[in-house]
């Protein structure tokens, strides 16, 4: 009688023990019918725009790619890139949309590497329209202000879209190292002068300043000027282009290195389903379409702008 019990409490034990085993070979997949090794797919987008508009983005980006890949995609928003790379690299971040100035940090850290890449199309300093894998930088100014070009905001009061900003600050500074107007190891408000050097919080903040006359011009991207997602068709009625610089390499979906290669491709063949079918989403999304791009050459201008400016003081 004892011998049995033993033996059915050893056979139950067994049981258990192989079906925890099961489980943890498993990861997180709850669903073993799923073609991807995860459960759900955890995306960070870059704080970009108005709170309300990223909020937007959140729900239609996780609602169309968990339409596409048949599971739960979770969307955030980081306050910094430090937290998405720590992210990618713990794994509780999959995908990080984010500028190219990120995107270099996380592939030397070689925590994630770049998936697409957006696909814009405007017009060039030159006035002449393109399509690629890249974008500009403006100042943009109040229509009445007599400003020509970046040499005529010497001694003024600007603002700068952020610290961090690929098109709001890195693209705008090393603009003015090419001109020869800032030295290397130059000091910024040496140019602009003391106090005279604004630095915000996104592309809005720094564009209020010209709004409200506390700065003479702005440094964003152009589709903040060109397209209705960050301003309002009343704000930008009062503002105008002082001047283009660039070309800035676009916005990147990067992929954690430890993603497998399966999971990354059915991930970029779900984002690339949405720019061919939905392509007014798209549009809202990403300013534009997304393309593949070799990493290494995508992010090699910027490299060498973030090499330069780095030298800066401010």
């Amino acid at each position: 009688m004892t011998s049995k019990l033993f033996l059915s409490i050893a056979v139950l034990f067994s049981f258990q023990a192989c079906s925890e085993s099961t489980k943890e070979g498993d990861g997180n997949s709850e669903d073993n019918t799923s073609p991807l090794s995860v459960s759900t797919i955890n995306i960070a987008l870059k704080p970009n725009k108005n709170v309300q508009a990223q909020r937007e983005d959140e729900n239609t980006l996780g609602e169309a790619l968990s339409k596409r890949i048949g599971i739960p995609v979770k969307i955030s928003t980081p306050t910094n890139k430090s937290i998405i790379e720590a992210g990618l690299a713990n794994k509780t971040i999959d995908i990080g949309y984010v500028s190219s100035s990120d995107a270099i940090s996380f592939a030397d850290n070689e925590v994630a590497d770049v998936l697409l890449a957006g696909l814009h199309s405007s017009t060039n300093p030159e006035g002449k329209p393109y399509t690629g894998p890249y974008y500009y930088s403006v100042w943009l100014c109040l229509k009445e202000r007599p400003y020509q070009g970046i040499s005529d905001l010497k001694g003024k009061p600007i603002a700068f879209s952020s610290r961090t900003s690929t098109s709001g600050y890195l693209i705008p500074c090393w603009d003015l190292m090419k001109k020869g107007l800032l030295p290397k190891g130059g000091s910024i408000e040496k140019f602009f002068g003391k106090g005279n050097v604004y630095y915000g919080s996104g592309y809005v903040s720094a564009v209020e300043q010209v709004l409200t006359g506390k700065a003479e011009a702005a440094a964003v991207s152009y589709y903040v000027f060109e397209k209705d997602k960050h301003l309002t068709v009343e704000q930008r009625s009062k503002l105008k282009v002082i001047q283009r610089q660039g070309p800035v390499a676009s916005h990147t979906f990067c992929v954690r290195k430890s993603l497998p290669s399966q999971d990354r491709q059915l991930i970029q063949d779900a984002l690339l389903g949405i720019v061919e079918e939905e392509p007014q989403l798209s549009q809202s999304l990403f300013g534009g379409t997304l393309v593949g791009v070799n990493s290494v050459e995508h992010l090699q201008a910027p490299r060498q702008a973030k090499s330069q400016v780095s030298t800066l003081k401010d």
